[in-house]
């Protein structure tokens, strides 16, 4: 057995020691059989034995299809409305799941504080205190998690009972809504904006029969188109005023001038006149005469005396006159006179415009009572108008205001209608069912982690026991003379069986063998 000395030891390297192991293994290899049966089996029970736990699913979808409904005042709606879930709004619903309120109300509603009781819960502990635990324990089983990169929450729930797993995620389902929606409602919205409707409707009526009667009682129609016909009847009746005192004033010089010229005109004139040679001048000069004093009288018709028309034919008719004197004194004459036609033309003429003179003169006191009637009626127009402005401005904030609040009335009567048919920004994606299959404990899952549980504790106790029992041996060679060393090593011979075991003792190859006689 001088194995150290053999120089067949530096050939075998690293190949010892997984001899070793393997010598190891098959030394304890009944052990290991053992520990790892044991294992095994204790595993296998202890899942068979567990008890069976069901989980029901359901997934909440976050979304924002509807506006929340702001309550101001303000004309404009102002709809909270956003396009993408946030995150924060995501958080929000997952602490309203987990709210301590609607858990208090699960365990009510599904009986789970009696479900404690009965396994095995103290009876003469106060029910609030069996709520609490019962909330706790719901807390623990119950998970609420966001999926990632969605907006929707999943929550699982496991219970012993698989009836019960799906009835406390339906009743959750069912709080749930019903706690968001009276979260993110107003209540009172629609009776407050109905009572205010109503009190601006009445003020609205109240506005309106003000004004009609302020309308009734002063004849307004509309009052800035009164106006306007007013003042432009008043301007119309002050120019035709004016232009008829420009008339009387005109007739009145016609007047004034015609009568200088019935003075300054005989009632006769020469008709026929005999001379001598000069007959014929004076005649044609007689003619002269008649034609210019018609020029005359009709230029003092049109322009006044002073006139530079007027006098050039005044000039002409002295000066005719003049040469007609000449002719006359030169020649003997014959005259015979008759009615002068220009007189009796500015009679006819005068009397004409004495009549058109008084005809204007009427209508002008006509225009001046017509001009002062419109004065007042347009400075009473123009008194009333504050009060017309006020009333009407009274009546138009009552309609703005009631037309305001009929609107949020309306729109407080949908949402409230949305509340009482559920309809709001979270739906139940996923409905909870009731599982077939538990959940809990998972049997093959189970078994193959104990089978690894099993080969480590055993192959390390087999180990452990290998390394125990080498130190157990070492510790039989005492150092106290030949005697004492020769038991050890009998007993260390009684105690190795097969060469490999003597191999895996000392860690040196054995090279031959002796039986012992």
């Amino acid at each position: 057995m001088n194995a150290i000395d053999s120089p067949a030891n530096d050939s075998l390297p690293a190949n010892d020691s997984i001899r070793d192991i393997a010598t190891i293994l098959l030394r304890r290899k009944w052990q290991i059989s053992a520990v790892f049966a044991l294992v095994v089996a204790g595993v296998t029970a202890g899942t068979l034995m567990m008890p069976k736990r069901y989980e029901s699913h359901m997934k909440i979808l976050v979304k924002n299809e509807r506006a929340d409904m702001v309550v101001t005042a303000d004309s404009n709606t102002g709809a909270g409305y956003q396009g993408a879930v946030s995150e924060e709004q995501i958080n929000t619903e997952i602490e309203l799941l987990n709210s301590n309120s609607l858990l208090r109300q699960i365990v009510e509603n599904c009986g789970l504080d009696k479900t404690e009781n009965a396994s095995g819960s103290a009876s003469s502990e106060h029910r609030a205190v069996t709520i609490e635990k019962a909330v706790a324990r719901l807390q623990k089983s119950l998970s609420i998690r966001p999926v990632r990169k969605a907006n929707v929450i999943q929550v699982d729930y496991t219970s012993k009972d698989p009836h019960l797993a799906a009835s406390v995620l339906r009743q959750l389902s069912d709080s749930y809504l019903e706690a968001h929606l009276r979260l993110h409602s107003t209540p009172g919205t629609y009776q407050f904006f109905a009572s205010q409707t109503a009190r601006y409707q009445q003020e609205l009526s109240d506005a309106e029969a003000k004004l009609t009667a302020f309308r009734q009682q002063d004849d307004i129609v509309m009052l800035e188109q009164q106006k306007d016909v007013m003042l432009q009847k008043a301007s119309e009746s002050q120019s035709a005023l004016q232009q008829a005192e420009a008339f009387i004033g005109e007739y009145t010089e016609k007047i004034a001038d015609t009568r200088r010229q019935l003075a300054a005109d005989a009632p006769r004139v020469v008709t026929q006149s005999r001379t001598g040679p000069n007959q014929y001048s004076v005649d044609h000069m007689s003619a002269m005469i008649a034609d210019l004093q018609n020029k005359r009288t009709q230029l003092l018709a049109k322009l006044r005396p002073d006139d530079r028309l007027v006098l050039e034919v005044d000039q002409e008719i002295a000066d005719t006159r003049s040469a007609l004197e000449r002719a006359t004194k030169s020649n003997a004459l014959e005259e015979s006179t008759d009615i002068n036609p220009v007189r009796q033309t500015l009679e006819i003429s005068l009397a004409k415009d004495q009549a058109d003179l008084a005809g204007i003169q009427g209508r002008r006191q006509s225009l001046v009572g017509q001009t002062q009637s419109y004065r007042r009626q347009f400075m009473t127009l123009g008194n009333a108008t504050a009060q017309f402005d006020d009333l009407t401005r009274t009546r138009k904030e009552a309609e703005d205001n009631y037309l305001l609040y009929s609107r949020k009335t309306e729109e407080a009567r949908m949402a409230e209608s949305l509340d009482r048919q559920k309809i709001a920004n979270v739906a139940i994606a996923e409905t909870p069912v009731e599982p077939q299959l538990p959940s809990k404990p998972n049997v093959p899952m189970n078994i193959a982690l104990g089978v690894v549980l099993a080969g480590f504790l055993s192959i390390g106790i087999a180990f452990s026991t290998e390394y125990f029992g080498q130190s157990g041996a070492e510790g039989l060679m005492p150092a106290s003379g030949s005697r004492g060393v020769e038991s050890g090593v009998r007993r260390l011979l009684e105690t190795v069986q097969q060469h490999s075991e003597l191999e895996a003792l000392t860690g040196l190859a054995v090279l031959a063998t002796v039986e012992r006689a």
